[in-house]
């Protein structure tokens, strides 16, 4: 079982990497394209629903984010388990869940920052272990030397916070590595995505005419949003955009879950009933 997303671009905010994963023994299910918005008083997410199995069959039921309290959440883009012989190696889900609570029993002044450097920490030995247990299985998981990006966002001593720890592959020691960063909020809103990013990309940077045409659009039907819903049904739309527009769409797909994260805490826009809530 390797959930996994076929083509994983990292970027949140200021970065910008490609990564992705193939198949890998089992079952599996993508996060194959994760938008998100930063400014210093709201965070919004906006995630797809697809997954594919090693047979390139899709799924779209897959539930990419994990609300970790009612302040925080956790999602990913790349693999996010490994399970060979019909046990799990490694669950990048679990693994954020129980470094959250780690963080919370230690009593961390900065308790996202503390989840996620532990989780990098976690995925890092446990994928080390598949690299052995599963060498093979473990490899096919891999593109451009990526593993998985995690994503820890949420509100941090009364203030938005939002780290990105990208899990890679060191082809001269064949090992995992951590790649941590903290993304510092702006002022305004300002948006990025996870996986199939391209299309956000394009329409967020509104330079190409295809990229004008949606602002324009969007301009005219965000009159009928509240206001408070704006950002996130924007965040909604560029995951729709992409589903309906990117070269490889058939990654992209199912129904949009998306929330919004205010010093009040997480409130669920739209949801799958399955999704944790």
């Amino acid at each position: 079982m390797n959930y996994k997303t076929k083509s994983a671009a990292a970027v949140v905010l200021a970065l910008a990497s490609s990564l992705g994963a193939e198949a890998g023994g089992g079952q599996s299910a993508a996060g194959t394209v994760v938008v998100i918005g930063l400014s210093q008083t709201k965070i919004v997410i906006a995630v797809d629903s697809r997954g594919f199995d090693d047979a390139g069959k899709y799924r779209d039921d897959i539930c990419k984010i994990v609300r970790l309290d009612d302040h925080s959440v956790f999602t990913a883009a790349g693999n996010i388990i490994h399970a060979s012989n019909g046990h799990a190696l490694w669950d990048a889900q679990d693994e954020a869940r129980h470094a959250f609570k780690d963080a919370q029993k230690a009593g961390s002044s900065r308790l996202l920052r503390a989840a996620a450097m532990e989780w990098g920490e976690r995925m890092v030995a446990s994928i080390n272990q598949a690299l052995v247990a599963d060498p093979a299985g473990s490899t096919k998981m891999v593109e451009d030397n990526i593993f998985l990006t995690g994503v820890f966002a949420g509100v941090q001593n009364g203030a938005m916070a939002l780290y990105q720890v990208e899990i890679a592959f060191d082809p001269a020691t064949r090992q995992a590595r951590e790649k941590f960063y903290a993304e510092r909020p702006r002022p305004t809103m300002h948006f990025a995505a996870l996986g199939r990013n391209e299309i956000v990309t394009e329409v967020v940077a509104d330079k190409t005419h295809f990229a004008r045409v949606e602002q324009r659009n969007w301009a005219v039907a965000e009159r009928s949003i509240a206001l408070r819903d704006r950002d996130v049904r924007w965040a909604m739309r560029l995951v729709q955009l992409t589903a309906e527009y990117h070269p490889k769409k058939i990654d992209v797909g199912g129904p949009t879950d998306a929330l919004v994260i205010i010093r009040r805490g997480v409130r669920w826009v739209q949801r799958k009933p399955a999704c944790n809530p």
